[in-house]
């Protein structure tokens, strides 16, 4: 369907489809990042820059998926549902 047929709630539930599948991956880095966060923070041989840099990416992804969320939480409250995926 192209995009100029479909109507706002069909676009609006694309999107939510396309945020759901992008919060899936992010649960992913999410978690492997976290792990390794804490194996880098316990081995000693590891540089303070590198471990700087990994409590970056975890901020970051955290940010995303911050942001994820809060877009998710508009589009259900647009269709009226407050529930969040």
């Amino acid at each position: 369907m192209k995009t100029e047929d479909m109507t706002v709630e069909e676009m609006a539930l694309e999107e939510r489809k396309f945020l759901h599948d992008i919060s899936n991956q992010l649960v992913v880095a999410q978690g492997m990042s976290s792990f390794l966060q804490k194996a880098l923070e316990k081995n000693d041989s590891v540089g303070e820059k590198e471990k700087e840099r990994m409590e970056k990416i975890c901020k970051s992804v955290k940010k995303i998926v911050d942001i994820v969320k809060e877009r998710r939480s508009t589009l259900h409250s647009l269709n009226g549902d407050p529930k969040a995926d």
